[in-house]
């Protein structure tokens, strides 16, 4: 069951912590999910990372793989780009956590935003339209 679930004018600047979350209600058990989130993000500061994750109930994926993306700041030609935050997708498939396999019914599904490297400055929405969406499909 395809559900989409959209955000307008939304902005955070945290640097740690949960963005987003929703309860989506898993059909079966024999199904994986597929997660999407489309965003802006951003990473202010040169040299510094910022880590985005997805949790099923508290818990990242491990089968097939943690669905997570990285984000480097950088200087160019001697300055931050600060101001820009590019529009990214965070997307992948989960069919169990490090509790087992993830069975039907209510799930949290939620977006976190880590910043692994000290003094990063983090920013996620830029006052734009974000959307995640997750979909369960059949794991054979």
């Amino acid at each position: 069951a395809w559900r989409y679930y959209p955000w307008v004018n939304w902005a955070d600047g945290r640097e740690n912590g949960q963005l987003k979350s929703v309860t989506y209600r898993k059909q079966r058990n024999d199904t994986m999910l597929k997660v999407e989130f489309h965003s802006q993000f951003g990473q202010y500061n040169t040299g510094k990372c910022t880590e985005y994750f997805v949790q099923f109930n508290g818990q990242e994926c491990t089968q097939p793989a943690p669905i997570v993306t990285s984000l480097y700041g950088y200087s160019r030609h001697g300055y931050n780009q600060w101001g820009t935050a590019p529009p990214g997708e965070l997307s992948g498939f989960c069919n169990a956590t490090s509790q087992g396999h993830i069975l039907s019914g209510p799930l949290a599904v939620s977006i976190h935003v880590y910043s692994r490297c000290s003094g990063g400055t983090a920013y996620t929405g830029k006052h734009g339209r974000s959307a995640r969406q997750s979909d369960e499909l059949s794991s054979h």
